[in-house]
């Protein structure tokens, strides 16, 4: 079983450098690139079904932020009572795909929590994808190696979605709630038809394992737009009281993100294919968290996080008429770190999919606590939160 919840976004914040590397990126910053190893889904992901259908119609443009949260207040799933992170994407037919982490339960289902889990809405329309063995949707690696996603990409290839699902390998070993080992990263690609349920093609480790804490997280954001699959990544330098993490941008065709060789990188001035060059378009001071969302909103780019890392105590709005800026940042709403106080507000992300009345963008803030029995008393506490952006 993952470790704990409550204690999974102090992990993020003491544990440098949770590597995310795609597939033009793979291999160490130290050393060559290596070949992507792909894993067949398990007999368990096989059989994946939705626990409802949910209509593939567009989302309603009079959505409140009230409403969202009343929606989340009232979600009763065996499988899915709280989760962190929340990406999403948007279906060609409507839907919305959310990809939430560590995944607390309903009491007296075994495990209690899970490292993953996918939820299918349409407005008020919930409905979760199950496996087999009712575990996680993305199979852990073995018994002390799972799979935690950070980012999600649509890319609408001929009949049917391409859902990739980007996670981070994390192995827990035997040393206290701390004891983690970021390994590398895989990308869970799923197949969705119009109207049909996401199936499980592959997860592709893109990266051998590496403990090295300083290298560039690639995948911690991801957009697809105007035919570019655009990932973006987040790096910890290391440096006494530097928090915050700096920014990276690379892209692929969407028609060829597999091809390595069709990858460009950003260095400052143009975007080329070598890897090695490619510059930071945020410094980490006044950068940052491990993850956040990147999007096209409008012609232009918006980027949501805490700026100096989910430590500090505000969400920003960083916005740029590139996909490597200028950015400009906006200080925007408080969401208390709560690394005083055990109650925990990090990971700010937006959905830019789901129209609001007010015409605002949409972010989700998780939450939890430090206090690993109370959430499993009470997993509302760890439901992400809805808000507004107003700039």
């Amino acid at each position: 079983m993952p470790g704990p919840v409550s204690e999974r976004p102090l992990l993020r914040a003491a544990v440098a450098g949770l590597v995310l590397v795609l597939a033009a990126c793979s291999g160490s910053e130290s050393s060559g690139p290596a070949e992507p190893s792909t894993a067949s889904p398990s007999s368990a992901a096989a059989g994946l079904r939705l626990t409802r259908d949910c209509p593939t119609v567009a989302p309603s443009k009079e959505i409140t932020v009230d409403r969202l949260n009343d929606l989340v207040d009232s979600v009763d799933l065996d499988y899915w009572q709280a989760g962190d992170i929340g990406a999403s994407g948007q279906l060609s037919d409507g839907r919305l795909v959310w990809a939430f982490g560590d995944t607390v339960r309903r009491s007296g289902v075994s495990p209690p929590v899970v490292a993953n889990s996918l939820l299918v809405t349409t407005g008020p329309c919930v409905a979760q994808l199950i496996g087999a063995d009712h575990g996680p949707v993305i199979p852990d690696v073995d018994t002390t190696t799972v799979r935690w996603p950070m980012s999600v990409a649509v890319a609408r290839t001929g009949g049917h979605d391409t859902l990739m699902v980007m996670c981070s390998r994390i192995r827990r070993g035997s040393g206290g709630s701390f004891d983690f080992t970021f390994l590398g990263t895989s990308v869970a690609v799923f197949t969705v038809k119009p109207g049909g349920v996401p199936k499980l093609d592959k997860v592709v480790d893109l990266t051998p394992d590496s403990p090295d804490p300083q290298q560039v997280n690639w995948g911690a954001a991801s957009d697809v737009h105007d035919g570019w699959l655009y990932v973006y990544g987040t790096r910890l330098t290391g440096e006494p009281l530097d928090f915050g993490r700096e920014l990276y941008v690379a892209r692929a065709p969407v028609a060829d993100h597999r091809d390595r060789s069709r990858w460009q990188f950003w260095d400052g001035g143009t975007w080329q294919p070598d890897r090695k060059r490619a510059v930071a378009v945020l410094p980490s001071r006044g950068g940052v968290s491990q993850v956040l969302s990147v999007d096209n909103v409008d012609g232009s780019f918006a980027a949501v996080s805490k700026r100096d890392g989910d430590v500090n105590d505000y969400v920003y709005l960083w916005t740029a008429p590139h996909a490597w800026g200028p950015w400009a940042p906006t200080k925007e709403l408080k969401a208390p770190g709560g690394f005083d106080t055990g109650q925990l507000e990090y990971a700010p992300v937006a959905h830019p999919e789901v129209p609001l009345a007010s015409g605002h963008l949409l972010i989700s803030i998780s939450r939890n606590t430090t206090d690993l029995q109370r959430l499993l008393e009470d997993p509302e506490i760890g439901r992400p939160r809805f808000a507004e952006l107003t700039s």
